[in-house]
């Protein structure tokens, strides 16, 4: 097994107390920090602006202004996605904020998202805010852009607005079981949403997946089979027989049904990429890359394949190669935990202990972002609390080749 930094800060008072005083040091004067940020923004000086800008979010977090502002300064460092967010936030905050609707279409298109594509979406529903069809719309996008929280209230609205509708709530459900939500609000909703409509093969089987993630194994089966009654061709439920066989350690049946998956969509990543965890826990290093490199054949972003490429070459030994590919993964999402954490044990074994600590801190920081505890970093890794770790997911090869002894 890899080493692991296990030093800590000892002393955190000490840190506490350094800022404390600086925050103390500039209670003598109020200052305007809005308008120093757009003044030093104006002069091409974006480090201190967005500071200023910071500095005027915290003390008033409802300044459109502000967020306005930082989103500037993110389009000037080529963070699209952070000035987005921060176009996004100011629009909020003003909805009749044309210079943000213009900046954030126009940082749309940088991204490659069509043109105009919000304000298509949004102007609809600012002029006929009682139209479900346009709330709904609107949600699909916020959804499509991983802004699950603004989808649910658009859905939420629509649902005020047409009761009867079970694709709302099926999407509803969608939204909420990618927040992790299952038992009191997914599977509730897919279930209003079959109720309403029993032939609906995709609510079926979004049931069928809450729950398997909620350990409830004969209702999943159930669902399964529903949905393979009303659609045989459903591959999704072929992949997700191959992952449960998977995680039972029956490989053979498990490449049985991913194969199946691909006999009916050539084209469906995740039956490769999970056949390609099948040939990592064989050791059958070489079919393991070909299965992730296929998935990323079909989608050059798929996080996973691309991630479980950089820990096969880091269980090979091959080391460097396995830091270009924890690179690769970081340049398609820069918040993937884990590519920071399995590159710093890599500059732990090489003695860079700067380089290994500024991944590990980097790692602490995303995974707190995320979960809101420290402590979820090792549960999601199993070396603590087993138990509590779903028992039915696959999200990469991190749980089961750099912590696998059996």
């Amino acid at each position: 097994m890899l080493t692991k930094i296990k030093k800590r800060i000892k002393n955190p008072l000490i840190l506490i107390l350094l800022v404390v005083l600086v925050a103390f040091a500039g209670c003598g004067k109020q200052t305007n920090h809005l308008e120093v940020g757009e003044a030093l923004l104006e002069q091409g000086k974006v480090e201190e602006a967005s500071v200023e800008f910071k500095k005027a979010i915290e003390k008033n977090p409802n300044l459109a202004r502000a967020h306005f502002g930082l989103g500037n300064v993110y389009t000037e460092k080529q963070m699209l996605e952070d000035a987005a967010e921060h176009y996004r936030k100011a629009i909020d905050l003003d909805s009749k904020f044309v210079d943000a609707y213009k900046k954030l279409s126009e940082t749309f298109i940088a991204i490659g998202n069509p043109d105009d594509a919000f304000q298509r979406k949004y102007k609809p529903v600012e002029q006929d805010p009682d139209n479900p069809m346009a709330r709904i719309d609107l949600a699909v996008f916020y959804h499509k852009w991983d802004q699950t929280r603004k989808a649910i209230e658009e859905y939420e609205e629509a649902l005020q607005l047409d009761p009867d509708n079970p694709f709302i709530y099926y999407n509803l459900g969608v939204a909420y079981q990618d927040m992790g939500l299952y038992e009191d609000k997914s599977i509730p909703l897919y279930l209003k949403s079959i109720e309403m409509n029993p032939e609906y093969d995709d609510a079926h089987y979004n049931l069928a997946v809450s729950y398997l993630k909620t350990n409830k194994l004969e209702n999943a089966m159930s669902e399964y089979k529903k949905t393979l009654e009303l659609n045989p061709k459903y591959a999704k439920v072929y992949v997700d027989y191959g992952m449960i066989k998977l995680q039972d350690k029956k490989f053979d049946e498990a490449i049985a049904f991913y194969d199946k998956a691909i006999e009916i969509d050539p084209e469906i990543v995740e039956a490769y990429y999970q056949k390609g965890i099948v040939y990592a826990f064989q050791e059958n290093y070489e079919k393991a890359l070909e299965m992730n490199k296929k998935a990323l054949d079909i989608d050059p972003k798929h996080i996973n394949s691309q991630f479980n490429i950089a820990v096969v070459f880091h269980k090979q030994g091959k080391l460097d190669r396995a830091i270009a590919e924890y690179d690769l993964t970081l340049e398609i999402d820069k918040n993937y935990e884990d590519a920071y954490y399995n590159r710093g044990q890599i500059y732990a074994s090489k003695g860079n202990t700067p380089q290994a600590y500024s991944d590990y801190i980097s790692y602490s920081k995303i995974v707190k972002a995320k979960t809101g505890s420290e402590a979820a970093a090792t549960a999601l890794r199993g070396i603590e609390d087993k138990e509590k770790v779903q028992r039915y997911m696959i999200p990469s090869f991190k749980d089961w080749l750099l912590e696998y002894d059996d």
